[in-house]
């Protein structure tokens, strides 16, 4: 990463351009998986869902509590102004998405506290979809893989890390 300082909302920038944007019908067939264009877009909420957990922990780990707050926001915000176009979700979901991803948050935290690995975050997303009728049981080995193969743990992680955030 550069060592020029950046901004808050151009680090969040970089941060929503390395996660995994709208999974269509098609993307998710890639993966064996049938979903309706409502499931599919379930889908893309948890898996952004669990991007924003490993982001979050990331930014937590690296950051002072209020670097790391800025930079959130200013990519919760990013997401928001992605919402229809660019993650292809329902308008009206929006505001109350990010009550879910805080659920999600102290969900997936339990998991990492008593010492789960990603796989088992990712785990947990998938009972989470399949209980929400998004994927079907036979359908959760190929939900992993897809959360396996597309959320970027390691490359949040270097990004995070190299970020060197500007006074503002």
């Amino acid at each position: 990463m550069s060592s020029t300082p950046q901004p808050h909302t151009q680090a969040a920038d970089l941060l929503y351009a390395i996660l995994p944007h709208a999974f269509t019908q098609t993307a998710l067939e890639e993966y064996g998986i049938d979903a309706t264009p409502e499931q599919a877009q379930q889908i893309t909420r948890e898996l952004l869902s669990v991007n924003l957990y490993w982001v979050q922990s990331a930014l937590q780990t690296v950051l002072t509590k209020t670097d790391w707050e800025r930079v959130f926001q200013a990519l919760c915000e990013r997401i928001l102004s992605a919402w229809q176009t660019e993650l292809g979700l329902n308008e009206q979901d929006a505001q109350g998405y990010f009550e879910e991803v805080e659920e999600r948050r102290q969900a997936y935290d339990r998991i990492v506290q008593e010492g789960g690995a990603p796989v088992a975050v990712f785990t947990e997303c998938t009972e989470i979809l399949e209980t929400a009728w998004a994927v079907r049981s036979e359908d959760r080995p190929k939900i992993l893989a897809l959360l396996i193969d597309l959320i970027p743990v390691d490359e949040i992680g270097e990004v995070v890390d190299g970020l060197d955030l500007a006074k503002t």
